[in-house]
């Protein structure tokens, strides 16, 4: 199986590192003034501004049975587009533009091309008469499994301590508990995604790969100094979580993941401007964990203020509620039932707000830690009640961070280089992380 995705990848990765080679045949296209990659290097470090397609896809690819959209952007959008044949140059599909109107912006017109009818695997390019052509693409079937085994690979670099503790991040203690709270979170969730997730394997032990990784996360965040204020209690919830999810595999190592954890809790506390929705987020998962009443108090506070204010959850926020509704201890019904309205409620604003968007996500032009934070919400409340529309914008949401957005850049950095100085998409690993979660709960759906 690992073989397998090794392949795809490289073809894959191979055909993306020639996205820039149908330049030379020439575009009809936009300009913008970031940096793109490689070959348009030159034309950046000379202060031209950069070529960018006006049909915007997916640069890695498309699903053979799932939805295939083209965005074109400009003026004057033709009638038709055909996609194409990277091999031969034939045109094997030929489909109608949807003129849908004006971005969020009112800058452009944007017009859609479906060709969700043709799956036949391969490389394609889309082409139309008067804008050119598209960068190319695949159309494959395992390209998300592929880019799920790459971040797996990715992921595991970060066991080398010493180069974690190189890394860019502003606080590494906040950085490594989220990448290990959004790992646990998609374990969680999706455990039959990670029976066998990771190459190469790691263990002969019958704990799937993943855990160990999980485990690496946590003997780093116990190996640090007690953190204070908001990093702490960070890592308190994630050693807390880490705890509960491996009481059963691992006793004695989650025993002292506990007593982190409450040390953790303890040194956090004392600052007293620590941000009330980190303290529900490790409230909850300690109560999860201990039961103790000391701990559901505060949780519980927090998170009832939270249902009664009209603005969204934080990321903390949610991250407890999802906690404290999945307690087998005792917890308030009531409290749980207006922490899923509230929940649900947002779902249904980001799948309404990505219909109305020209990109077909939620506000294209938010940054990627929002992006990613949406999709993420989606796929819990997609995992709590399948919805189509959900798993479609979900989709729409990678499609976008792969590349079909207005810059035809591919956020996602670990797979594509990033595309200049004000775009590090993917270099930290809680982002890395949280793609990971997405392309989760992806494969939970599929066969």
């Amino acid at each position: 199986m690992g073989k397998k995705f090794l392949i795809i990848l490289c073809v894959t990765t191979l055909c993306l590192s020639g996205c820039g080679s149908r330049q030379e045949a020439g575009y009809a296209m936009q300009t913008t003034g970031q940096e793109d990659t490689a070959p348009n290097a030159d034309m950046a470090s000379a202060g031209l501004s950069i070529p960018v397609p006006a049909a915007c896809v997916d640069r890695m690819g498309y699903q053979p049975q799932g939805e295939k959209i083209v965005i074109f952007q400009g003026g004057d959008l033709p009638d038709t587009f055909a996609l194409v044949d990277a091999e031969t140059d034939s045109v094997v599909y030929t489909g109608s533009i949807q003129k849908k109107g004006n971005d969020e912006e009112d800058t452009e017109y944007n017009g859609y091309g479906d060709f969700s009818a043709y799956g036949k695997t391969g490389q394609y390019y889309i082409r139309t008469d008067t804008y050119g052509e598209s960068y190319p693409f695949l159309i494959h079937d395992n390209l998300y499994d592929s880019l799920f085994q790459y971040t797996c690979k990715e992921l595991y670099q970060r066991k080398d301590t010493k180069e974690r503790e190189m890394s860019p991040s502003a606080e590494p203690v906040t950085d490594s508990a989220l990448v290990l709270y959004r790992l646990l979170l998609s374990y969680e969730m999706f455990p039959e995604v990670h029976a066998e997730a990771g190459e190469p394997a790691e263990s002969a032990n019958e704990i799937p790969d993943l855990l160990d990784l999980c485990k690496a996360e946590a003997e780093f965040l116990m190996m640090q100094e007690p953190a204070s204020g908001d990093s702490g209690i960070y890592q308190a919830a994630a050693l807390a979580k880490y705890a509960y999810l491996t009481r059963s595999l691992d006793q004695e190592f989650a025993g002292a993941c506990l007593k982190a954890a409450e040390s953790a809790w303890k040194d956090a506390c004392k600052d007293l401007f620590v941000s009330d929705d980190l303290v529900s987020m490790a409230a909850s998962e300690l109560y999860r964990l201990t039961g103790s009443r000391q701990y559901l108090g505060l949780a519980e506070e927090y998170l009832r203020a939270a249902t009664e204010t009209t603005e969204d959850l934080s990321d903390a926020e949610f991250y407890a509620a999802v906690t404290y509704m999945n307690t087998r201890s005792t917890v308030d019904m009531e409290l749980c039932d207006a922490l899923i309205r509230k929940i649900m409620e947002e779902a249904e604003y980001i799948a309404e707000q990505s219909r109305q968007s020209a990109f077909l996500v939620c506000g294209e032009s938010s940054d990627t830690d929002t992006l990613l934070q949406q999709a993420g919400r989606l796929c819990v409340v997609n995992h709590i009640i399948t919805n189509h529309e959900y798993g479609t914008v979900i989709d729409n949401h990678l499609h976008y961070l792969l590349g079909r957005n207005a810059e035809s850049i591919c956020h996602i950095a670990w797979w594509e280089q990033p595309a200049g100085p004000g775009d590090e998409a993917g270099q930290d690993g809680a982002q890395m992380a949280a793609v990971f979660f997405l392309l989760s709960e992806r494969k939970s759906h599929e066969g």
